[in-house]
């Protein structure tokens, strides 16, 4: 884990053979392989990583690239020169509603330094700084620049990482179109039997019988886990007009780049 302070890494990375345990985890998952009569090829079937932050967090460029004021090479870029037949999944929700939940949820759980309890004001007076802190960046950077910039990133609402359609763009640079998946949070929690057996079809494997699923679900269901008291009971008109105003030029590029208005999340109706 790394820890965080004043916006800044107090460490460097650390190699992925002691991230995973000084290498168990390589050994313990290549002795799940099993051999293919005929070849010398080790099947598994399919490995996955589902780190959510994979997607956006590329916070030690700066480190690697002083001087740059975008990052040259970021997780897609790696990602593709490691595996190009990767497939990516890639699950967005709506921008303003994961702001508020990151907020309940790492003021809750002590991630970041936050002002507790959480209330609408407070919740307004961070969207605010952080709206302002990436407005200042634009005089002067480009919104790539601005996006990956760690001088932009307000920790406690995570706005950049909400905004999709530049790390989207990124990752469609890296992968062919059909390599990568885009699902809607939303559409997921509605019929997640439906949603489950669409990754299926992506990945090229056998769907989950229906029934099967929604027993299946019904056992493993999870929880939030957020108390009332660490929830906001409301999000301030003027907070949601300012994100509404800010986002919107991000969800246009989303839109084009997608090519559906189902990314607008029926915002600007």
């Amino acid at each position: 884990r790394i820890i965080r302070r004043n916006r800044k890494p107090t460490r460097l990375p650390v190699s992925f053979l002691s991230w995973t345990n000084a290498g168990r985890f390589r050994t313990n998952l290549i002795s799940t392989y099993r051999h293919v009569p005929g070849n010398d090829v080790l099947f598994h079937g399919i490995t996955m990583d589902a780190t959510p932050s994979a997607v956006w967090d590329n916070e030690f460029w700066e480190i690697f690239h002083p001087g740059y004021r975008e990052p040259p090479v970021t997780n897609p870029d790696v990602i593709a020169t490691i595996n190009p037949d990767s497939r990516i999944i890639v699950s967005l929700r709506n921008p303003i509603s994961r702001m508020q939940s990151a907020y309940q949820f790492f003021c809750a759980f002590y991630v970041y330094q936050c002002d507790r309890p959480v209330t609408p004001e407070k919740f307004h007076n961070l969207v605010v700084e952080a709206v302002g802190m990436f407005q200042n960046c634009q005089k002067t950077n480009t919104d790539r620049g601005c996006v990956y910039s760690t001088e932009t990133h307000q920790l406690a609402t995570h706005l950049y990482a909400s905004i999709y359609s530049v790390y989207l763009a990124d990752w469609l640079k890296a992968f062919p179109r059909e390599q990568i998946y885009v699902m809607m949070f939303e559409e997921h929690i509605h019929d997640e039997v439906a949603s489950i057996n669409s990754i299926c079809d992506f990945l090229g494997i056998s769907r989950f019988p229906v029934e099967y699923m929604k027993e299946y679900l019904k056992e493993h269901q999870i929880r939030n886990s957020l108390s009332d008291n660490n929830r906001i009971p409301y999000m301030m008109t003027e907070t949601r007009q300012l994100l509404l105003d800010f986002f919107k030029p991000f969800l246009d590029d989303l839109v084009k780049l997608l090519g559906d208005d189902k990314w607008y999340w029926n915002m600007y109706n």
